[in-house]
């Protein structure tokens, strides 16, 4: 979701805005994996929902607000059952956490991840999605620290350094540290998109910072 607002009379990105752009940029890496992995329902699909979170044919007001759909609650019950039955494998948990990730369930998905990287500590990816995770409960200093151990293990992940620019820009209006980041990304791929976009955000941001 895009959305722009004026911060300091500068036509500025918002912060919803950057949440969905930080959600789409990572979550492109796996769709495709996730897809596959995901328990089907009876109709073929994956833990499907309807209108705002409802399950098919539910009505208004059957949950309370926030509260998983009775699909995505059963998906996450047998998905938690097949972690349970391999103690020792990180993919179910981190199925689990992709899939509770997707539904925007951040404080469970962080859970699942974090039980993942127990087991397996270098998956990059499962490091930034559980900073992404972080970001978008507010703990902008979480999130940068999960990007920071996924750029100790591949310090050329692109979605992690866009992702960084964000939080630094965003969420600890570090503006060095974004200029940096944005710096660092152009270098590796100034194609990258977004990236001529946020540059006119951060420019902004350092015209308006300046005495």
């Amino acid at each position: 979701m895009r959305k722009e607002t004026i911060i300091t009379a500068i036509v500025f990105f918002s912060v919803g805005f950057f949440s969905g752009y930080i959600y789409d940029a990572q979550k492109n890496w796996s769709a495709q994996q996730r897809a596959a992995s995901a328990p089907q329902t009876q109709e073929g699909e994956a833990g499907a929902t309807t209108g705002a979170g409802m399950p098919p044919g539910g009505t208004a007001g059957a949950l309370p607000e926030g509260h998983p759909s009775i699909d995505t609650s059963a998906v996450v019950k047998a998905m938690g059952e097949e972690a349970a039955r391999n103690p020792r494998d990180p993919e179910p948990r981190l199925r689990l956490a992709n899939y509770l990730y997707d539904q925007h369930q951040w404080l469970q998905c962080i859970e699942w991840y974090q039980k993942a990287l127990d087991l397996d500590p270098k998956n990059v990816n499962a490091h930034t999605d559980l900073g992404t995770a972080y970001f978008n409960l507010g703990r902008a200093q979480d999130a940068l620290r999960e990007y920071g151990k996924s750029l100790e293990i591949d310090p050329k992940h692109e979605p992690t350094i866009f992702n960084t620019i964000v939080v630094t820009l965003n969420g600890t209006h570090d503006l060095e540290a974004a200029q940096q980041a944005w710096e660092r990304l152009n270098k590796l791929n100034p194609n990258y998109p977004g990236l001529d976009r946020i540059k006119q955000a951060l420019d902004g941001a350092r015209a308006a910072a300046r005495p």
